[in-house]
């Protein structure tokens, strides 16, 4: 499946300002779906992280000077990187939910604990980082409400999120 912005990442490094545009864009282009489409035939983390990185910069910037907001391309991206299945990324996906309120509130716990829940909570616990300590404690919360029971679903092809 066509998908332009991870064709344009692969073979120059960047990310097409082009393919972002579409990526953010609201009109129903199936940007997101295409994009998840062409990480599964071609998995690349590396544009994954720096996708983002590129997009909690543009969420910043928008949230701090008052437009539009959005994060279903910062869902995807954390989903993208979950898909990879580094426990490594767990730090980083958990400070994207504490980006503001709004991600606080609706970017999925099931993101940063994509590798599992028991060995994200044990890569985290082994990190000397107060946000990895509250990290592990949110988690332990979410843990004890069953949040997780269903994560394997929640990353099945088959049961796609709806900002996919």
């Amino acid at each position: 499946m066509d998908c332009p912005l991870l064709a344009a990442y692969e073979a120059t490094g960047q990310l097409s300002e082009q393919a972002l545009a579409e990526l953010t864009d609201e009109d129903g282009t199936g940007a997101g779906l295409r994009l998840y489409h062409g990480y599964r035939q071609r998995p690349n983390v590396a544009f994954a992280r720096a996708l983002l990185a590129e997009l909690s910069a543009r969420y910043m910037h928008a949230y701090a000077h008052g437009g539009p907001a959005t994060m279903e391309g910062l869902l995807l991206a954390g989903y993208l990187i979950g898909l990879h299945g580094d426990v490594g990324d767990a730090l980083v996906l958990w400070r994207t939910k504490q980006l503001t309120f709004d991600t606080y509130c609706g970017f999925d716990i099931q993101l940063v604990a994509f590798a599992g829940i028991d060995p994200t909570m044990a890569y985290l616990q082994g990190l000397p980082d107060p946000d990895a300590a509250a990290a592990v404690a949110y988690l332990q919360q979410c843990k004890e409400a069953g949040d997780f029971d269903q994560l394997a679903d929640y990353f099945s092809p088959d049961h796609l999120p709806y900002w996919i």
